[in-house]
């Protein structure tokens, strides 16, 4: 968006990311605890990604939440976010992981399946 100025499903994508990323650490993306190191929530995320440390964006208090339902939201996230729009997934795909992979056996019929 910030190139073209125009909205896209790529641009969509890459906001649904921020949101999650914003849901499973409880920070917004412009926190002041990475603002005064330069950073927003997705510069923050991908510092750690290359530390290997991208588990610790997840907040203390998801504790409760199992590795098998933030695992895969983390991932998601992540590809959300990438740096290369044509390496975000689609919403479609997106929402399709996320029933699968989270929230079984609850899957929506918001989208066709047949489509993508």
């Amino acid at each position: 968006y910030m190139q073209s100025g125009r909205a896209t499903e790529k641009t969509d994508v890459y906001s649904f990311g921020v949101l999650m990323l914003e849901v499973v650490s409880r920070k917004r993306p412009t926190d002041a605890s990475f603002i005064e190191k330069g950073l927003n929530i997705v510069g923050w995320l991908n510092y750690l990604v290359i530390e290997g440390r991208q588990h610790e964006i997840i907040d203390s208090d998801c504790e409760g939440v199992g590795q098998e339902t933030l695992d895969p939201l983390l991932s998601v996230a992540i590809q959300c976010v990438s740096s290369n729009p044509e390496d975000r997934p689609t919403m479609h795909k997106v929402v399709k992981t996320l029933e699968s992979d989270v929230m079984t056996p609850c899957p929506s019929d918001f989208y066709d399946s047949s489509s993508d």
